[in-house]
């Protein structure tokens, strides 16, 4: 069949003791759909969303929540509380809390189990299994000290946070936004308006500006050639002789030629 479509009416086309569905769907067209509706993870919103917490002695607890696993759907409504295996004597070890599909007549179900890590010096976590019809993602990891007798809070590691292991379950509807187009056409209207920007810069205020220093110079200049009167708290005079002359001041030879070795010369 090269296109699935649910959910409608199923006709029975059989007979009342032999039926026969027309548009009834196999457990695994249900988990092609819901593959193509959510990420593998645990569903944030809901209840706990399976939090791993300690629980005494050598025993962790799981929230309530759900988890959507390879398209089989959990729901947990109470916690449930789950027992390690005792510490070993002179090894640590790191144990693992994973929510488990499993497709086999036995089980099929996502169950949430405990599975025991290897006590070593230096220990790692059990490996995910990851096949077609068993699949686990892991809640959390908890770290069990050489000859421990109970499960300290510090010593559990939440796992939903990562996505290589776990993650959160999300849409999987795949929605790419291309923005490059947007981006440039929002580069060239900016650029538009830094030009026109400048140019009002350039015929406006840059020109006034301009203007205002120019007229501010020819004054500058203007004041300092002007002879201000005597009267007027000036010397009447351009130079320096002639306005010793006009106020009657006697400059002595050393003045004369300090100024003179400072590039000034009286004349």
């Amino acid at each position: 069949m090269a296109i699935m479509s649910y959910p409608f009416e199923s006709l029975n086309t059989g007979t009342p003791d032999e039926p026969v569905y027309d548009r009834a769907i196999t457990a695994e067209m249900e988990r092609t759909f819901n593959r193509l509706r959510y990420t593998n993870g645990v569903f944030s919103s809901v209840g706990d969303a399976l939090a791993v917490t300690a629980n005494g002695s050598m025993g962790v607890a799981v929230g309530t929540g759900g988890c959507h696993v390879e398209g089989a759907l959990m729901y947990n409504t109470a916690p449930l509380r789950l027992t390690l295996e005792a510490a070993d004597a002179s090894l640590a070890r790191i144990d693992r809390v994973v929510a488990r599909f499993n497709t086999s007549t036995s089980v099929r179900a996502v169950i949430i189990v405990a599975k025991t890590g290897q006590a070593a010096t230096n220990p790692v976590p059990p490996d995910l299994v990851r096949q077609p019809n068993f699949y686990e993602i892991a809640l959390a990891d908890i770290y069990v000290k050489k000859g421990a007798a109970s499960v300290a809070a510090s010593a559990i590691t939440d796992q939903r946070l990562n996505s290589a292991l776990c993650g959160f379950a999300v849409a999987a509807v795949p929605t790419p936004v291309d923005t490059s187009g947007l981006w440039e056409q929002y580069q060239a209207s900016l650029n538009e308006w830094l030009s026109t920007v400048a140019s009002a810069l350039d015929g406006t205020l840059a020109g006034n500006l301009q203007g205002q220093v120019t007229a501010l110079k020819t004054r500058l200049d203007a004041e300092e050639t002007r002879v201000q009167p005597i009267a007027r708290g000036g010397t009447g005079a351009t130079t320096v002789a002639k306005a010793q002359e006009n106020l009657g001041i006697a400059i002595s030879a050393e003045t004369v030629k300090m100024f003179a070795d400072a590039g000034y010369p009286i004349t």
